[in-house]
């Protein structure tokens, strides 16, 4: 649980959300968004790349697991069963259960809407191209080694042409944990025209690097200490 200061009603966002996003983050317990989700949801669903730098507690992974949900469900041509529409990495097994685990709570809101975590360690890479098969998620979720391995295997099947979201959570720990090879690889396996999200609490040099060859013109979005105490305590995601 984390106070922030209140950034204004889910409802006054421009793009409008949809009523199934407005149900799930009012049934979810949130009342209203935080300063970084006011910030980077609109820039996401206006088809900017975004670059934000932001603590954990801050609320940031609704800001980009809404504009990822609005993108697919708003779809004209729905995505076909061995075809992803976009891509979460998480630096640890830990924090990319977390994010699937605000992600599951959408579900009963869009349940034609599926998605895959893929951390490996209790599963192995075959078990997961199989769960991939069956499931047919339009998401994945998933640490950079396992994302690179599934992405890989032509026999897995993973069709990413119409992929129009990347998110790179906790960037810097990304980075700080040797994982530059992968995110290069994984990014090279991608289409050009994507969106994509960085999301970091510190911006370093080699993030810098990664924002060049990896982001379009990215929008940056500071959200400071002060802009995260206050009143009007809502529930938050822990990161």
């Amino acid at each position: 649980m984390a106070t922030t200061t209140p950034a204004g009603a889910w409802e006054g966002l421009e793009p409008k959300l949809s009523n199934q996003i407005l149900d799930a983050v009012s049934t979810m317990g949130f009342s209203d968004m935080t300063p970084v989700q006011s910030g980077a949801i609109p820039l996401f669903m206006k088809n900017k790349d975004v670059v934000v730098e932001a603590v954990t507690g801050s609320g940031k992974t609704l800001s980009f697991l809404i504009p990822i949900l609005e993108k697919i469900h708003r779809r004209q041509d729905k995505l076909q069963p061995s075809e992803v529409g976009a891509i979460v990495i998480s630096p640890t097994r830990e924090l990319a259960t977390q994010i699937s685990r605000v992600l599951s709570e959408f579900e009963p809101f869009l349940p034609t809407i599926r998605h895959q975590l893929l951390i490996g360690g209790e599963t192995s890479l075959e078990e997961d191209i199989a769960t991939f098969r069956e499931v047919h998620p339009d998401i994945l979720i998933g640490t950079p080694g396992r994302l690179e391995d599934i992405l890989s295997q032509k026999r897995g099947g993973v069709n990413v042409k119409e992929l129009e979201v990347l998110v790179l959570d906790e960037a810097d720990r990304l980075l700080d944990m040797g994982f530059t090879l992968s995110l290069n690889k994984i990014m090279s396996m991608l289409p050009k025209q994507r969106r994509t999200g960085l999301f970091s609490a510190t911006m370093t040099d080699g993030l810098h690097e990664l924002v060049r060859a990896g982001l379009r013109n990215p929008v940056r979005i500071v959200v400071k200490v002060e802009d995260l105490v206050g009143g009007g305590g809502q529930r938050t995601p822990a990161s």
